[in-house]
């Protein structure tokens, strides 16, 4: 399985609590305290096929937000979720600044045809004023569409996941086999 080439490339649980400064001699918040006892968790960490699948879904979700700290959203939702934690942060980076315009253009399209608007029928303004009322006016069809391009790629990710793990689990199986 790719088990061993994720472990060897993922942070662990004492890195990432670093990194988090969740560090158990500090002084903490409810939310810091809740936080470090769920990653403290050792189904967050353990890969499996349910888990990175999970986590895999969770990041690409979030990844299609219009929303800031998607990674801290994506670690959140993992753990209140009981999926790879790594896995799911590392997927939010499919939102990047060079795929996020075109990711808002396509959100916003699908939202726009969702919603039954035509888009092209005022002129595009360049001033200042003519692009926040064009954002205002655009924001409900961003956020739907982000939704469901969210949804949809969580499920298309998640099934790719389990396939791709089972398929590399049956070719491991059969090379075994003959050896």
């Amino acid at each position: 399985m790719p088990q061993r080439w994720l472990r060897d490339r993922l942070p662990n649980r004492t890195q990432m609590q670093k990194q988090l400064g969740l560090l158990p001699d500090c002084a903490l918040t409810e939310q810091h305290t809740w936080l470090q006892r769920t990653l403290a968790e050792p189904m967050l960490w353990h890969l499996n096929r349910r888990s990175v699948a999970g986590a895999v879904a969770v990041g690409l979700f979030v990844a299609w937000l219009p929303v800031p700290l998607q990674m801290l959203l994506a670690a959140v939702l993992a753990a209140a979720l009981r999926v790879h934690v790594p896995v799911s942060v590392i997927m939010v980076w499919f939102s990047n600044p060079l795929t996020t315009p075109p990711l808002l253009y396509a959100a916003w399209y699908v939202g726009s045809t969702l919603f039954g608007l035509s888009g092209g029928n005022e002129p595009m303004v360049f001033t200042i004023t003519g692009l926040l009322s064009g954002a205002a006016s655009a924001w409900p069809a961003i956020v739907a569409g982000s939704i469901f391009c969210g949804s949809l790629f969580a499920v298309i990710g998640y099934a790719f996941t389990q396939i791709l793990w089972r398929y590399i689990a049956v070719k491991r199986w059969r090379r075994r086999s003959v050896a």
